[in-house]
């Protein structure tokens, strides 16, 4: 392929794509928007083992398990009552990487071909692909893939058809200094969801993940649930959190139009409570991966099939989350007792407690 690919978007899930058409010398640009890239140190992600061997396929040097935290266990609470442990011999459930160092890493090798601070206005079809303009530039490409996020400029400019709503929600993150012994921790309550991530960064952490729908002061909140229901993780006082963002689910209905492809968070978007928006981002591309000659040549096959079989996976996890959203989140009386004892029976079935941790595991 002779014309270049485009890419929108140089986060995470844009450089993964990347990696694979390096790694195919397939030539690519990527169009990012912002003029700088943003530091977050607080923002984590867990990571399936679909997602790390996938990465440390597309490069060596990445080695995720060298530097992440592994997750041996999950702890999950109805308020302060134990509910179910999900664990499985010898082995870890999950992963968790700093969401900064996993981008610095991805990053190497690609400066070269990132244009930064260019915002794009307009996709126009050509006579053999497409040309993107932003406000200082143009750009001819075969065809753009674009992993600009949730609220993806590029779908817009398309208007590709898509549900959304809001989960009534903001979500507020920090770290905190403490011994995880690595335990991942999740406790559901009236006002929201609390997360507890073991992190490694030379000393031990807990990356705290507080999705709330409180109108007073969320700091307060958190410490006060953290007082009510986590004592046993012996925390201090948290004195800061960042975020405030609002929460929302989008999905589109498809995902390709013309010489578009969504990817990532631009195609589906999910509530953090069941932690696998970026692995199901990096799952679409591993499909792309795997039919990426197809793809590239925008053949009609290859395209239903990439839409059809993702969107199945992304409603089914939207599905899961929403049920327990609906159940946690809003759980009282006699329906709070309910769930509790159902969990309660669950945790005394390894095997189903093993078939949902090789769910979760699968991209």
């Amino acid at each position: 392929m002779s014309k270049k690919v485009l890419i929108a978007g140089s986060g995470v899930n844009g450089l993964i794509l990347a990696k694979v058409l390096q790694n195919n010398k397939v030539p690519f640009t990527i169009i990012e928007k912002n003029h700088q890239f943003f530091n977050s140190p607080d923002r984590t992600v867990a990571l399936t083992s679909d997602s790390i061997r996938f990465l440390n396929s597309l490069d060596k040097d990445l080695d995720i398990n060298a530097w992440s935290t592994p997750v041996h266990k999950m702890v999950l609470y109805q308020d302060a009552n134990l509910n179910l442990t999900l664990s499985k011999e010898e082995e870890k459930i999950s992963t968790i990487c700093q969401l900064d160092k996993l981008h610095g890493q991805l990053l190497k090798g690609l400066e070269e071909h990132i244009v930064m601070g260019q915002e794009i206005y307009s996709i126009d079809k050509s006579d053999d692909g497409i040309v993107v303009t932003t406000k200082n530039d143009t750009f001819e490409g075969s065809l753009i893939f674009a992993c600009d996020g949730i609220n993806s400029p590029i779908r817009a400019l398309k208007q590709f058809r898509i549900d959304e709503w809001y989960y009534g929600q903001k979500v507020y993150i920090a770290t905190i200094e403490a011994e995880h012994n690595n335990i991942a921790h999740q406790f559901f309550s009236k006002s929201g969801t609390l997360a507890f991530l073991p992190l490694t960064i030379e000393e031990n952490f807990f990356s705290l993940i507080f999705c709330t729908n409180t109108t007073g002061d969320p700091l307060e909140e958190l410490n006060t649930l953290i007082q009510e229901n986590a004592q046993n993780l012996k925390i201090d006082k948290i004195k800061s959190v960042s975020g405030g963002i609002d929460l929302k689910h989008h999905r589109a209905h498809k995902l390709y139009l013309d010489n578009v492809i969504l990817c990532g968070d631009a195609a589906n978007s999910f509530h953090p409570m069941a932690g696998q928006g970026l692995n199901l981002g990096i799952g679409d591309i591993m499909f792309i991966a795997e039919n990426l000659n197809d793809i590239l040549h925008l053949k009609q096959d290859a395209l239903e099939s990439y839409s059809s079989k993702r969107n199945a996976k992304n409603i089914q996890m939207t599905w899961i989350i929403q049920s327990l959203f609906g159940a946690f989140g809003n759980s009282s009386g006699i329906s709070k007792s309910i769930i509790n004892e159902g969990m309660k029976i669950l945790d005394t079935f390894p095997r189903a407690k093993e078939k949902i941790i090789e769910f979760a595991n699968k991209n």
